[in-house]
């Protein structure tokens, strides 16, 4: 059993290699947050710019984007006064008002032995361009960490979400 789960675990890393390579990550840099509490791995080449939005909810940002311009996003810690479930449910409520919204779906995954949520959804935005959208919740007691990863659907590749999570798998939280 012991034997099964160190190939079922080997194999799970290789395919998560082999989808980065695949898709030209060769390397990853390490960025941290609140005095090093907070570590994540980006692709090497993705450009990435912190921001502050002085309030005490966001408390730190950092926006990234493929230097082909085709995935997008962000990650944020948050601090947390309320049910991280009913965090999502609210988000999605102010969305829907912006956006429209198809094929939202919320799971429960996990990363790193962390319960966390996971969001896949299409967004169409008011110029009618449609986008693909992948999102992790990972809470951490009065906080929460949120990777977001966006991409026109029409950059869309199968592969994205398993390079989605594999990036997201590098966090560190001590």
């Amino acid at each position: 059993m012991i034997t099964m789960f160190g190939i079922q675990s080997i194999f799970k890393d290789s395919i998560k290699l082999t989808s980065l390579m695949q898709s030209n990550i060769h390397s990853l840099k390490e960025y941290s947050a609140l005095n090093g509490k907070v570590t994540y791995k980006l692709p090497y080449d993705w450009i990435s710019e912190k921001r502050d939005f002085g309030g005490e909810e966001i408390i730190y940002h950092n926006d990234f984007q493929a230097k082909d311009f085709k995935v997008y996003g962000f990650v944020e810690v948050w601090n947390l006064n309320q049910d991280l479930k009913t965090f999502i449910e609210r988000s999605k409520d102010i969305s829907v008002k912006q956006n429209i919204i198809e094929g939202y779906k919320l799971s429960n995954v996990k990363i790193n032995d962390k319960d966390a949520y996971y969001i896949e959804y299409s967004l169409i935005n008011s110029q009618n361009i449609k986008y693909k959208a992948f999102e992790y919740f990972i809470p951490d007691n009065n906080k929460f960490i949120r990777f977001s990863f966006f991409t026109r659907e029409d950059n869309f590749k199968e592969n994205m979400p398993t390079i989605f999570k594999a990036i997201v798998e590098t966090l560190k939280i001590s």
